[in-house]
């Protein structure tokens, strides 16, 4: 073969080349590391700030962090508090509660048939971490109370992230034990 033609050929093999890695990167990418999908983490906490008219005052953070590479849109970002009595009993819930521990009263019974929702939700960003905050109450004779919080990617309406805590209700107000992550 004349030494022309093998040059002539040369940026042809190069070009298919280069089309082989950047094809092999971007299933590395998007389809085995599925970069292109939101990576979510989020955790709980509860304050119990004080007593008042027979309430605690309660301080709810939900950690949000971002750990794909990509800007998460989300929306309806829900929270639930429900709560144990004295005189409730432990007892599982059913199908619908996948068996977890049932907590009969909610704070939604105050606002129904509306939900509870935190602010200032529209996105995240990569690599980024946000605390939404919500300020409640809960009965001065509760003894144990369950935090959800759980929000729907914009578009797609369905749930990603769905986290949830039980915290113990102080006996007394110098006993609350709860701090604030920072």
């Amino acid at each position: 073969m004349p030494e022309k033609s093998i040059l002539e050929l040369l940026p042809s093999y190069v070009q298919a080349a280069a089309l082989v890695v950047a094809g092999g990167w971007a299933y590395w990418k998007f389809v085995l590391q599925r970069s292109n999908e939101p990576a979510t983490d989020i955790d709980i906490d509860l304050k119990f700030v004080g007593r008042q008219d027979g309430q605690w005052i309660i301080e709810i953070t939900s950690f949000l962090k971002n750990q794909s590479q990509v800007r998460l849109r989300y929306e309806n970002f829900q929270l639930s508090v429900r709560y144990l009595l004295p005189e409730d009993k432990v007892e599982d819930g059913d199908e619908r509660l996948v068996y977890q521990l049932n907590f009969p009263r909610t704070i939604d019974d105050r606002i129904k048939p509306k939900k509870r929702l935190f602010e200032n939700v529209d996105y995240i960003n990569p690599k980024q971490e946000f605390r939404h905050r919500y300020i409640t109450s809960v009965p001065v004779e509760a003894t144990f109370v369950w935090v959800q919080c759980k929000f729907f990617y914009a578009l797609r309406r369905r749930v990603k992230v769905n986290s949830q805590r039980i915290f113990r209700v102080p006996e007394r107000e110098s006993d609350n034990l709860a701090t604030p992550k920072s």
